[in-house]
């Protein structure tokens, strides 16, 4: 995939310009490989950005990653410091005081933390969200790299919902994305720094809680279960989420179902460039609301997606985003009840001038998400991983 760096320093740059700045320090992974391609795991030790108003960035990286941070194109130089720790003059922030000047007012990121800010040899430092501001319109290199994520998610959603009988265990629903990681290695594209796959079951009641950790010994019953498809593949990342059913749902069931499917339509029916976040999630609210669910409303109607699984715009009352022609937002608004589960479908989409594309197309009606085979062969499969890691 082809990305055009130039393009984004330059966006960057003309940013600095505008205010006046000496420099923007980048520092997240995600806005480095934005802005440069560059593949790398800090853990402890920081790897920056120099972006200047003009001319190529400069990067300032841990001495052992030198020789392999070469493999970036188009910087102006790069330059080590020896550790983390280091012995006083040989840090990251003496590297940069020679390259800064005491004098300099920078940009960073929000996510700077304040004891790294606290050592930055600067006059002045700018919070600045302008990366992340760049971030969520998507170029068309951009899209055509989160539709083939979208694709491995749909397979992943796919392989979760085929694989599930009642009594499967939820050790089961995260055996998918070993299959998925294969299959993009296959591909002969795998950047195993910007991958990652993970697959996952909740079973009712837990579903109810959709950032908890089920237990692996838990079982699958009749629902409603939620399945999720959660990736990334070199670099760029899609999700799915489908509520199903073990057998045939309950009245209580189908009603809030049937709820938050129409919160869905709603809310499809309102994307397009120009609408505002907010008015996107006040609606769903509202409409929940409107049934006596207020209290079981638990999360947004749905976030950015991009080099992130979350990232902005934010579709949430609280948010100043509007949505703009190639932004890449999920759509999942939602009821979580403690004694029956919770009802989610999420979907990775594109918001066009008019309207929007769904990026991940798997199935969402009903009738298509009812299990009520036996899946005898799952079961066996199951029984099988279940013994191999001794559960």
């Amino acid at each position: 995939m082809q990305f055009d760096y130039e393009a984004r320093l330059n966006k960057l740059q003309f940013y600095l310009q505008k205010q006046h700045l000496d420099a923007f320090l980048v520092s997240t992974q995600d806005s480095i490989y934005y802005l440069s391609g560059a593949s790398y795991k800090p853990i402890e030790r920081p790897f920056f950005l120099l972006v200047r108003p003009t001319g190529k960035y400069d990067l300032i990286v841990p001495h052992l990653e030198y020789e392999h941070m070469k493999k970036v194109a188009q910087y102006g130089q790069i330059r080590s410091y020896f550790e983390y720790p280091s012995v006083e003059g040989q840090n990251w922030y003496d590297v940069l005081r020679g390259m800064l000047g005491s004098g300099a007012r920078i940009a960073i990121e929000p996510d700077c933390s304040v004891a790294m800010r606290d050592l930055l040899p600067v006059k002045e430092t700018v919070v600045s969200d302008a990366i992340l501001q760049l971030r969520m319109v998507k170029d068309a290199a951009e899209i055509e790299a989160i539709r083939n994520a979208a694709k491995w998610t749909d397979l992943g959603m796919k392989a979760l919902h085929r694989g599930i009988y009642r009594g499967c265990s939820v050790v089961e629903s995260v055996m998918p994305a070993r299959n998925l990681q294969t299959g993009v290695m296959k591909s002969g594209e795998y950047d195993y720094l910007n991958c990652s796959f993970l697959t996952a079951a909740w079973p009712a009641p837990k579903s109810a809680q959709p950032h908890s950790v089920p237990d692996f010994h838990a079982r699958m019953g009749k629902g409603p279960i939620v399945l999720m498809s959660y990736n990334r593949v070199n670099g760029y990342a899609a999700e799915c989420e489908r509520t199903v059913f073990l057998g045939e749902p309950s009245a209580r069931e189908l009603e809030l179902y049937s709820l938050v499917m129409r919160a869905r339509d709603l809310a499809f029916s309102m994307l397009r460039s120009g609408v505002r976040c907010s008015d996107i999630d006040q609606a769903t609210q509202e409409l929940f609301s409107g049934g006596g669910y207020t209290e079981h409303i638990i999360h947004r109607t749905g976030h950015g997606i991009g080099l992130g699984n979350h990232e902005q715009p934010w579709l949430s009352r609280g948010s100043k985003d509007a949505l703009e022609e190639n932004m890449v937002v999920s759509i999942e608004p939602a009821l979580y009840f403690d004694e029956i589960g919770g009802f989610r479908h999420s979907d990775t989409v594109l918001v066009t001038k008019d309207g929007y594309e769904l990026l991940t197309r798997y199935p969402s009606d009903l009738e298509h998400l009812i299990v009520r085979r036996k899946n005898w062969i799952a079961a066996i499969k199951g029984a099988l991983i279940r013994k191999a890691i001794h559960f």
